[in-house]
Formats: structure tokens, C-alpha cells, sequence
């Protein structure tokens, strides 16, 4: 409902400018003839991020890939020929530099968000609302739930280790990759 009043009703909760699905999804759409098998479908994860090393893989230079910084891409070259399953485990989501989220699968753990209040703006949805950080993470099941609304964390809390290792793992890219320049503070 971001655009009112020419609607824009989505399957998705929110819109740019936030974490939530409507501010993150996009349709992919791959096509090589005679290698990519036609009309197959798939609602595997593939990140931005995995375009640089899926295209080395495609082409054989795989050993080209950059090694004086952190690649968060992963080789997708036989989840598009093969029609198989992503080779992405989790997916991070960033709030500018703030931690967000962390999908894994079906399931995508929230410890920070944007609310979805439209004060000051025609609609709510993206770069609107406030920063909301959660006493208790919330857990949603995408495929059951797209417009985020349901927390199922109570249900599932041996899932919660699983997610912990996840954002443990991305955050200590940090320290061996730290970021070039930090946002929100100025270059000497």
C-alpha cells in the first residue's frame, strides 16, 4: 500500500526501503538457450551477491575471484543448469547498518525492523516509520506466511540455534573483511 491510492497490493509485507519481503523481493528470470532448461520454477534463494561468482562459475574462471576482500556470493551455476536447489543456506538482510534479519530456508528469523508506520508519508511501506528493535526475535514461515504477520517463534525455538550460528558466522566476515568505510561517519 506504499503508492495509495493507485493500490500496489502485494503478496509482500512493506515496501523499499525496509527488510521486510515487499522491500527485498524481486523475480529472477534466467534464460540461455540450449543450457538453462525452459519453464522450470524455483523459490530458491538467489542473492544479488551470488551474479559475481555464479558468473565466474559459468565461465570456468572461478580462480579469478577476488581474494583481498570479502565475496558474500555463492556459485549458483548448478542451481541454474541443473533446476536443483539453491546453493545459498541463509540470506542477511541489512537495515542500513543495522542487522536485521536472517533467512534460512522457508524461515526468516527478524531482530530489527522498520514499523509499518506511515506518519509523515501518503501510504505506509518503505524509507517511512521508525526503527523497531525486538525484546524477543520474531520467526516467520514465509511459504505459509508472506505478509509477515504470524510470529512463530514460540513454536519453534530449537530453530533458534541454527539462526544464532548463522549471524554469528556472517558478523565474523567483520573482522577478517572489516568494511572499507563505516556509514554514518565521516572520512578523515
Amino acid at each position: 500500500m506504499e503508492t495509495w491510492p493507485d493500490s500496489a497490493f502485494t503478496p509482500f509485507r512493506c515496501a523499499k526501503g525496509s527488510t521486510w519481503e515487499g522491500g527485498v523481493r524481486v523475480p529472477g528470470l534466467m534464460m540461455w538457450q540450449g543450457t538453462i532448461e525452459p519453464g522450470q520454477q524455483s523459490d530458491g534463494i538467489f542473492d544479488f551477491n551470488d551474479i559475481m561468482p555464479t558468473a565466474l562459475g559459468l565461465a570456468g574462471e572461478t580462480a579469478r575471484m577476488p581474494t583481498d576482500r570479502y565475496i558474500d556470493g555463492v556459485d549458483q551455476t548448478s542451481f541454474l543448469l541443473s533446476g536443483g536447489h539453491s546453493n545459498r543456506k541463509f540470506h542477511h538482510y541489512w537495515l542500513q547498518e543495522t542487522f536485521s534479519a536472517l533467512r534460512c530456508g522457508e524461515y526468516k528469523f527478524v531482530l530489527n525492523a522498520t514499523s509499518d508506520d506511515d506518519t509523515g508519508s501518503a501510504g505506509p511501506g518503505g524509507f517511512t516509520g521508525t526503527l523497531e528493535r525486538y525484546a524477543y526475535a520474531k520467526l516467520y514461515n514465509l511459504w505459509l506466511d508472506p505478509k509477515e504477520q504470524h510470529n512463530y517463534m514460540t513454536r519453534k525455538l530449537a530453530y533458534v540455534d541454527v539462526f544464532q550460528h548463522g549471524i554469528r558466522s556472517h558478523l565474523k566476515t567483520f573482522k577478517q573483511f572489516p568494511p572499507k568505510k563505516v556509514l554514518g561517519q565521516k572520512s578523515p
